[in-house]
């Protein structure tokens, strides 16, 4: 008896061990990053670069040190994303390290860490085109929780790491890299369109077969907040992965550099997604119209505010059968909160000039349409998982007693939680401004939550984009490295969109691939 207690012990001392563990998918991500985005808000990069480098050690370490990196004969190895994932270093790391030093305005290291992270979604993007009946018959394997599951990013975090990598390149001068970024990103939009369309029809099998029902009114019926994913932002959303401000980023990019045919199509994909934006229908009809001169610049001021929101697990008691019966079963599901309303200035005043401020994107309304599109997914998963654990923990107790029914019971109570993880620092709203300026130091001043924050910003060649932060405290104002900008690329009319972009294919950087699509 001694043994059994003790082994009781045992499990649930190694539960809450793990679940603090650093890369363990059963810690609490959302607790993890709040010291974080604190530190954020109070001006102390350093100090929450610290944080996050110390939420994600990892407690396995080589015995020799020595040898960690070579391969038998001691020569260099590659490095995987098995090795990041070993390291406690997942995808989440390299998505929050990137955006902390690119807010510390190290562009090339904030560049690199993110090119990381698409590492990850580029081997999600192969297992899906290689063998897509791994992944979906993948629905009813994960007993313990939706949270050991291999996160390679939310939808819309995908998207935006593709967009947030086309602004560090043209930050950094590197103009061919960003263009193939922004080809990648329509790319993966449609991989995604794809990926969720085979993936609900392999639900909708999978739920007849396991004779589970996908409909979310029951969630509704028991508590679950189904209103906050229902109202006229989340409703009015194409999607929950593609965002209005990549594709304007696009247009921009190609109508300042001259090449008309392919700005045309960006800012159209953007206001087919931010159908009411004035900005972007005026942009669109004044394409190549407004052009600055020689010692100008056409400028644009990318305007980001607060924080993504937080995934939150939440309980609903819901009937499950076991066996001939039904039983009232406590199961938990994901929820949308937000960080807190993110301040948007109505207007920026640069050079003298007041100058509108039109918001493009709102990722807590994105995340919430996310929500709603995999919910029934979600359920489906979490009831087939409450089955599969109240049929072992029958099976414990007929063979272990009560002893083996604690045992099953502790455990699938401490792994009955949803899954939180989800990109943090990234911003909670983007909004854009934009003006023909003259070259070199512009006075620049706009309102925030704590009063009006003043600076200066050198504005340089033919474009300029100055990215703004704004977090309900602190205010990081970036800068491009303005010297760069002297290799701007040459301008490719073409009628042909699709022939203008297949060219210029440069060797881009090592861990972001060679794929690349037509921007449509």
């Amino acid at each position: 008896m001694m043994r059994s207690g003790a082994f009781v012990l045992l499990s649930f001392s190694l539960l809450t061990l793990l679940s603090g563990c650093a890369g363990n998918p059963l810690r609490s991500y959302d607790a993890e990053l709040k010291q974080t985005v604190t530190l954020v808000k109070t001006g102390e990069l350093a100090k929450a670069l610290e944080q996050l480098e110390k939420n994600n050690t990892s407690m396995f370490t080589s015995a020799d040190k020595s040898t960690q990196g070579v391969d038998a004969s001691g020569k260099p190895k590659d490095k995987t994303v098995l090795d990041s994932l070993a390291s406690g270093k997942d995808i989440l790391y390299y998505f929050e390290k990137g955006e902390l030093l690119n807010l510390q305005r190290s562009y090339g290291p904030g560049r690199d860490a993110w090119l990381q992270a698409d590492e990850v979604v580029r081997t999600w993007e192969d297992d899906f085109r290689l063998n897509p009946g791994k992944i979906f018959s993948d629905i009813g394997s994960f007993i313990v929780s939706d949270r050991v599951r291999r996160y390679d990013g939310q939808d819309y975090e995908k998207v935006f790491l593709s967009t947030r990598l086309t602004l560090n390149h043209i930050l950094l001068g590197n103009f061919d890299h960003a263009r193939i970024e922004m080809k990648k990103t329509y790319e993966r939009e449609k991989l995604i369109e794809s990926f969720r369309e085979k993936e609900y029809d392999s639900l909708r099998e999978q739920s007849e077969k396991q004779k589970v029902s996908m409909n979310t009114k029951s969630l509704a019926e028991k508590g679950y907040p189904m209103d906050e994913l229902d109202t006229p932002d989340v409703s009015e959303l194409k999607n929950g992965f593609q965002n209005a401000f990549a594709h304007y980023l696009a247009g921009y990019f190609f109508e300042v550099t001259g090449e008309y045919s392919l700005a045309e199509p960006g800012y159209r994909n953007a206001l087919a997604l931010q159908p009411h934006s004035q900005h972007i229908k005026q942009r669109l009809a004044q394409v190549g119209r407004k052009k600055a001169g020689p010692n100008e610049s056409d400028v644009l001021f990318v305007v980001e505010s607060g924080f993504a929101p937080a995934w939150k697990s939440v309980t609903i008691p819901l009937p499950i059968p076991t066996g001939k019966s039904m039983v009232i079963t406590p199961l938990s599901f994901p929820v949308i909160k937000s960080e807190g309303k993110a301040v948007v200035p109505t207007s920026l005043r640069a050079d003298g000039r007041d100058l509108p401020v039109e918001t493009l994107v709102n990722v807590d309304s994105m995340a919430r349409r996310l929500l709603k599109d995999q919910l029934p997914g979600i359920l489906l998963r979490t009831t087939v998982r409450a089955v599969a654990k109240s049929v072992a923990q029958d099976q414990a107790q007929k063979k272990g007693g009560v002893v083996g029914g604690v045992i099953a019971s502790v455990i699938s109570v401490a792994t009955e939680q949803a899954d939180e993880r989800a990109w943090r620092t990234l911003p909670g709203r983007i909004a854009v401004a934009r003006a023909v300026l003259p070259r070199g130091k512009v006075a620049l001043e706009f309102q925030t939550g704590a009063g009006i924050h003043r600076t200066e910003v050198t504005v340089g060649n033919r474009f300029t984009i100055i990215p703004i932060r704004l977090t309900g405290g602190a205010v990081y104002v970036g800068q491009p490295e303005v010297a760069l900008y002297d290799n701007l690329p040459a301008a490719q009319p073409s009628s042909n969109v699709g022939e203008a972009e297949s060219k210029a294919k440069p060797k881009r950087p090592r861990s972001t691939g060679k794929r690349a699509s037509v921007v449509k």
